[in-house]
This record gives structure tokens, C-alpha cells and sequence, in this order.
């Protein structure tokens, strides 16, 4: 167990210390600080950097934290991922996003098949398809081209596309437009086909088994609204799924002209380098969805061939494992100085929280540290004018990433100095504080941030910035010895919702029902 180990134990030692020396003091004592706590990282037209020097760590802090890493095996892991080994031992199989973005040129063996060649010939498919449907080849049941896409699907199927959609779609000129639906509420599927053609739009169903009561809902609404529209034999020309088995779709009613795979061993929530990404690539283009995997796959050379010093996505998962587990902070707020990247933090409440939000290791015993933290964020500024005050004030210390970018493709170059220039002064109030002779316009400073920074948003950095965030989500896991791939937390619920379901469909609860589920059953039945 991890906490028994010696760098454990000194890491507990050295967190009883840290509110002793504050990040001012950290600073006046070091010149050399900030350098020393930045590490950068270079890929293809762009470069990165992230500087640490502001979160509650010393140099005795990092040689602690490497030395946990050691003692944890994360070379091993890592490295053990990256060749198939079926890491997610509670379904037996390996966690393989990285192979999604792996070089055509690299093989990885799973069960006698190469998956990178597999995935290769998927993204060619992709391509032609979205060639395809771009330059008027593939078409509606009634000849008219697709001008609109409609994604379908929740979790990972949803948060990803509509993520890459939102940062891309604010600096480049989409050749469709895509909408997004996810959520069973009737409400949103209904206002997403009010605003569309039927004849011209495409439809998108992502889910790995077909199994998912939202998307299955949804696809069946949609599906509904094509056939008053187009006939019911033309339903199949407008829609595409992706899924691990196709046929699956056809089982639970959906009619589909095209299909792409996916693989059961890429979890919902790292499975955006896959055609769960589709829409995108029809989108934006073949080209882009490339530079996208580029971003990510610089990263994934980075994690693998950067010693851990010097290594970005191993230093954000050890300072994450030290601020959650050595000093007891419970939240993490992420505020990306950039309104295209305002899904940013819910796609990774889903990355981190379903990943290591779990009270047991891998070897089925209780852990003995508290594990994920609860993420939220928003965008700056309009975070500075909500929930900053708390942070600068309020009794939680909450760690902060604040994400900028250099360059923007806006035209007003002045209005982005003044986004960066608050995103810098967020950074130094948080750390640096200040006194004043009103208590209530004291700021105590010494409040942890990260700041990431890139050249300028692009499909590269994006892909870039989510990788190192899951590898981080992978480091974080390591330690605390838990199986960042599985998800059983979200199955029980669904279980019982469909138990629920059916007592709805009958008019009234089960006798074996709770009383509490039961007098709100009556309630609502009772309401309709």
C-alpha cells in the first residue's frame, strides 16, 4: 500500500510544514525559483509551458513526490498501458486511447491483432466519409446535401465532440453546423430539431454497446422526426452510428446507412481520438482531426520519453496527489482564459472524477487517502466575477489551473492583453495576497495555481492540452494504486432506473420499493 512507503510517509511530514512557509516567502528565499518549477514542452508548430512555482511545493516537496512515483511504478505502468497489457483488470482489458493517435508506422499486438493497423483503417474510412458527405458525394434520401450534423450521445460521446466543436468552431469556419443532444429530457431533443432540415441533416449516434437508455431515447426521437420528413426508408441515409458493435443498433431499432467502430478497451471518456469524434471530422475536415491526434500523440512521446522531472503530465498528477491526499484539498477549480474553451471543465469533471473518483484499489482493499478531488471551473473572466472571491477569501484553499493562450485570432489584440493580463493578476493575487489595514480587504495569498500556457488554440493544442490531462489523470491513479479505467459507480443507477421505469409504465411503486422512492413516485404519478 502506497501510504506505508517511506516517501509516503516523508510527504506527510513535509505537508505538515507547508503552511508554515508561504509561496511569498518560497519566493523571496529562491530567484531561481520559477525557472525551476516551469517545464515546457515543444510540438510541431506550437510549444507549451507550465509553470508550477505557484503551487504549495518545494524542492524536498518534488524529490518526495518522484520518489512516490517510483515507489509506485509508473515507469512500469506507464509503460505497460502503452504496450496492451490489459491494465484495466476489472474488465479485463487494456486501456488503449493511446493507440488511437499511435504513428501508422507503430504496431501494438492485443490478442494476435495489430489495433493500430486496425485503427488506421477506421480513421481512412472516416476521411472518406466526411470527403464524402463535404463535397456533395453522399447525400440525404431526397438529393439535397448535408448542411447540419446532429451528434447523439452522452458521457464521453457527447462531452468530447461537443468540446472540440465549441474550441475549434471559435477560429476556424466549419463546412456544417453541429448541434449536440444528450440528455433524456425530452426538452432539449425537441429544441435541437426545431432548428434544423430534416432533409439535410446528418445524425451521429455514438454509443459503444447500444445499450444506453439517453442515446437509445433520443435516436428513436430523431429517428421519428427523419421518417415525417423523408419516409421511413430513408431514415438509414441520414444516419451514421459508432460502436463497438453496429449490429446492436439495428437490434434496438435504429435504422443506419454507415458505421464506424470503436474498440470495448477506450473508455467513453478517452475515446475523443476516436470516430466518436466523427462529427468533427465531417466538420472540420480530415486534416484538422490529424493535427488534433498530432497535438495529442507530441504528448503522448512527451509521457513516454521525458524523464519524470521534467515530465508536465507526471508533475500535474504528483502535485494533484499531493494537494488532495498530503493537504486535504478537496476541490480543484480550472478557469482557461478563453471563451472557446468554456466545456472545458465539464469535460474534465468526467475525465477525473469518473477515472479515480473510487474508494477502492485495484487490489479490491479499501484505499487508505482520499482520492479524486471534486473538479469545477469556468471561464476567466467571467469566473473572476462569481466565484474568485472564495478563492482569494474564503475558508477552502482551493488549487487552481489557469490555461492562456499567446496569440488569438480575434481582430481586437488588445481586448486578449487584457484577458492574459487578468489571467497573470489572478495568478499573483492567489499567490501572493494582499494586506491592508480592513481585515475584509486582507487577501492571505498562498493559495496554489498552475498556469498553463500554449502558443495560440489550435486543433493541435487542444489535442495536446487533453492529453496531459489524462496521462495526469493516469499518474494520479498509479499512486493511489486504483483503477482509473473502470466505472462501476455509474452502472447502479442505471440499474435501478430502469426497475423505476417499468413501476412508472405500471402506474405504481413496487411493494418492495423504499418509502422514500416510493412517496415520490406517487407524487409524481399522481401529478403527470
Amino acid at each position: 500500500m502506497i501510504t506505508t512507503t517511506s516517501s509516503w510517509k516523508k510527504l506527510v511530514a513535509l505537508g505538515k510544514e507547508a503552511p508554515q512557509s508561504t509561496l511569498s516567502e518560497l519566493f523571496l528565499g529562491d530567484a531561481q525559483r520559477a525557472a525551476r518549477n516551469t517545464l515546457h514542452l515543444n510540438f510541431g508548430n506550437g510549444s507549451l509551458v507550465a509553470d508550477f512555482s505557484k503551487q504549495n511545493i518545494t524542492s524536498d516537496v518534488v524529490d518526495a513526490l518522484l520518489e512516490l512515483a517510483q515507489e509506485a511504478s509508473l515507469s512500469n505502468r506507464r509503460d505497460a498501458m502503452f504496450t496492451g497489457v490489459p491494465i484495466n483488470t476489472s474488465e479485463g482489458q487494456p486501456a488503449l486511447h493511446v493507440a488511437l493517435r499511435a504513428p501508422s508506422t507503430h504496431k501494438i499486438i492485443v490478442d494476435g491483432i495489430d489495433v493500430v493497423k486496425e485503427v488506421q483503417q477506421v480513421r481512412r474510412s472516416m476521411a472518406e466519409f466526411a470527403t464524402g458527405v463535404r463535397n456533395g458525394k453522399i447525400v440525404g434520401a431526397t438529393g439535397k446535401p448535408f448542411t447540419h450534423i446532429i451528434n447523439v450521445g452522452i458521457g464521453g460521446s457527447d462531452l468530447g465532440p461537443a468540446l472540440v466543436w465549441d474550441a475549434l468552431s471559435c477560429t476556424l469556419k466549419p463546412s456544417l453546423l453541429c448541434s449536440f443532444v444528450s440528455n433524456i429530457d425530452p426538452v432539449e431533443v425537441e429544441k435541437v430539431l426545431e432548428r434544423h432540415d430534416a432533409q439535410q441533416t446528418l445524425v451521429v449516434m455514438c454509443s459503444k454497446t447500444f445499450s444506453t437508455s439517453e442515446t437509445l431515447s433520443n435516436g428513436r426521437i430523431i429517428q421519428q422526426w427523419l421518417a415525417e420528413s423523408v419516409g421511413d426508408a430513408g431514415v438509414a441515409q441520414h444516419c451514421a452510428v459508432v460502436s463497438v458493435e453496429p449490429q446492436r443498433a439495428t437490434s434496438a431499432g435504429i435504422a443506419f446507412a454507415h458505421s464506424f467502430n470503436i474498440w470495448p478497451w477506450v473508455g467513453g471518456r478517452y475515446s475523443v481520438s476516436s470516430a466518436v469524434n466523427l462529427a468533427n471530422v465531417v466538420a472540420f475536415g480530415s486534416d484538422v482531426f490529424d493535427d488534433f491526434l498530432s497535438g495529442m500523440r507530441a504528448v503522448d512521446e512527451h509521457f513516454v520519453e521525458t524523464p519524470l522531472a521534467k515530465n508536465i503530465p507526471v508533475m500535474m498528477g504528483l502535485i494533484s496527489v499531493w494537494n488532495r491526499s498530503i493537504l486535504g484539498r478537496e476541490t480543484q477549480a480550472v478557469v482557461p482564459y478563453s471563451s472557446a474553451l468554456r466545456l472545458f471543465a465539464p469535460y474534465l469533471q468526467q475525465l477525473i472524477m469518473e477515472s479515480n473518483g473510487k474508494q477502492v484499489g485495484s487490489d479490491n482493499v479499501a484505499v487508505a487517502t482520499q482520492t479524486s478531488p471534486v473538479v469545477w471551473g469556468s471561464v476567466g473572466t467571467n469566473s473572476q466575477h462569481a466565484f474568485m472571491q472564495m478563492l482569494h477569501q474564503g475558508t477552502s484553499v482551493v488549487p487552481v489551473d489557469l490555461i492562456g493562450f499567446a496569440k488569438t485570432q480575434a481582430t481586437h489584440g488588445d481586448a486578449h492583453d487584457s484577458l492574459m493580463a487578468n489571467m497573470f493578476a489572478q495568478a499573483q493575487a492567489l499567490a501572493f495576497g494582499a494586506e491592508s489595514t480592513e481585515p475584509q480587504r486582507t487577501m492571505p495569498g498562498n493559495r496554489a495555481s498552475t498556469v498553463l500556457m500554449a502558443d495560440e488554440l489550435s486543433a493541435q493544442t487542444l489535442g495536446a492540452l487533453i492529453a496531459l490531462y489524462e496521462h495526469s489523470v493516469f499518474v494520479q491513479g498509479c499512486v493511489w494504486g486504483i483503477n482509473s479505467f473502470d466505472q462501476w459507480g455509474v452502472e447502479l443507477g442505471k440499474k435501478l432506473a430502469q426497475k423505476i421505469s417499468q413501476q412508472i409504465t405500471q402506474g405504481a411503486p413496487s411493494s418492495d420499493q423504499d418509502a422514500s422512492t416510493s412517496q415520490l413516485l406517487q407524487w409524481y404519478l399522481k401529478h403527470q
